[in-house]
């Protein structure tokens, strides 16, 4: 059978290479138009609903040679009473260890690239040029680095970089655009102070992380489940489905959209050079997907090729394509099986208390089905589950077990007998609840939990869908 995703058991379908032509001909026609002569105006930002957009100007009036580039995160100047602003350094070497523009010389590639940015929408020529080179320098696979080296160039000699005028340029500088515009954007329009993502309604301690992946920004978000609760500890650019998102079927080229979790990890070592540094397995197709005839395997979070240091924002076979160095630092972080990955069109920012409504409803529903089963009353719990879908047993160990009571002592002689000691029912206990939601055609939400008792312990986990006013359970399955 065919398999062309992302797959180390079959290799997926390639174009032929692309000659390496950036540090000549390309690098000197330029990608964007940089050094504050219209940046932004390319990434085409008006008409988007911005998550926390930083107020810009008029686009017009970015293309002028007092353009800024600001960014989301970009704290305003504090001046003392009465001081007017100091002279900005006049060489790059020169700069104050705390000025914004110090990240355009160290950190990670994605950092030190908005580093530049800064320094061009600050008209630091200068600072953008040598910050520029040095990436260039150390980063030689970074495409986009590269080429605005080249446009930084360009600007000082004097010559209007070929994006300037819009239209006529090839592929791969089209797709480099569309990188940058999605880079930048990220920065600019940073997620909410203080807010998470709506789709994570509840995470127990035991689970450590969560990813989220914002498939309309190219962006994967890096959560961390502390003591106080989830908090964003990082975020990266990825590259999805040639084909976009939604996947169907096996060989549409798209990134499934829904609720999973890390399955399996494999390093470099055994996989073809095309994964990079390693990979991360997700659970596509899973027990939601098949009711919804959905096919195809080999959904994984991986790296790029050692010879490039990212990939254009629509590039796989349906895979999440990530930097190495930032794949690293997933595999290195996540630990397998209950790390949740919500693979969404749109992330859904709010806060803790504008969601305690809506999860203390969805909690409501779980917990009415665990009570119910805890009770041991089948007909009851088969009212919970959509038609066709309730198992004859529900899975997972019974609700409550009975068990043999020990056999009474032997009586004295003459001594009435004594009666059998009634059965002893084992108790069940539900532990380690996850609930993340997110909406298909109708509001889904996917549930796991723990379900013990003195003998046994099984993980289960339940597709519920929103049916009117109600919630109903579609699918449901052991994990382990």
């Amino acid at each position: 059978m065919k398999r062309d995703f992302d797959v180390p058991a079959a290799p997926e379908v390639v174009p032929p290479r692309r000659s390496s032509r950036w540090p000549s001909a390309a690098v000197a026609a330029g990608s964007l138009v940089v050094a504050g002569a219209g940046l932004l105006a390319s990434t085409e930002l008006h008409g988007i609903p911005a998550l926390h957009a930083t107020p810009q100007p008029p686009l017009a009036a970015l293309a002028l040679p007092g353009a800024t580039i600001t960014l989301a995160d970009d704290p305003p100047p504090a001046l003392p009473p009465g001081r007017a602003p100091a002279a900005v350094p006049s060489s790059p070497a020169t700069l104050a260890p705390g000025s914004p523009l110090a990240g355009a010389f160290k950190g990670s590639p994605e950092g030190r690239l908005i580093g530049i940015y800064r320094a061009i929408g600050a008209q630091r020529q200068d600072v953008a040029l040598e910050a520029a080179a040095r990436l260039a320098r150390d980063v030689p696979t970074f495409k986009l680095a590269q080429l605005v080296y080249g446009d930084l160039l360009s600007v000082r000699a004097g010559i209007r970089p070929r994006m300037a005028a819009g239209g006529g340029e090839g592929e791969e500088l089209a797709e480099l655009r569309d990188e940058a515009a999605l880079r930048l954007r990220a920065l600019q329009e940073r997620p909410p102070e203080g807010e998470l993502p709506a789709e994570f309604i509840v995470l127990p301690k035991a689970v450590h992380h969560a990813i989220a992946v914002d498939t309309s920004r190219s962006r994967l978000y890096l959560f961390e489940n502390g003591p106080r609760g989830l908090r964003l500890v990082s975020d990266h650019y990825v590259s999805l489905g040639k084909q976009g998102v939604d996947k169907s079927v096996e060989g549409d080229q798209r990134t499934p959209l829904g609720v999973y979790f890390v399955s399996d990890r494999m390093g470099g070592g055994a996989l073809e050079q095309r994964f990079g540094a390693g990979a991360m397995q997700i659970n596509y197709p899973n027990a939601f997907d098949k009711l919804r005839g959905r096919t195809g395997s080999g959904i994984y979070l991986h790296g790029v090729p050692f010879d490039t240091y990212s990939r254009p924002p629509k590039d796989s076979d349906g895979c999440v394509v990530l930097a190495n160095d930032e794949l690293l630092m997933l595999m290195n972080t996540v630990p397998l099986h209950d790390t949740p990955v919500v693979i969404t069109r749109g992330i859904h920012w709010v806060k803790d208390d504008a969601a305690q409504q809506h999860r203390a409803e969805i909690l409501d529903a779980v917990n009415h089905w665990q009570s119910v089963r805890a009770s041991d009353d089948p007909t009851a719990l088969n009212d919970f589950y959509a038609p066709g879908a309730a198992p004859p047993v529900p899975s997972g160990p019974p609700a409550s077990v009975v068990v043999a009571a020990p056999p009474p002592p032997p009586a004295r002689r003459g001594a009435p007998a004594r009666p059998a000691p009634a059965p002893v029912r084992e108790q069940i206990a539900f532990n380690d609840l996850s609930v993340l939601t997110w909406s298909d055609e109708k509001e889904t939400m996917v549930v796991t939990f723990h379900e013990r008792l003195a003998r046994r312990e099984t993980v289960l986990r339940q597709y519920w869908e929103r049916d009117a006013s109600r919630w109903k359970i579609v699918a449901e399955g052991v994990v382990r």
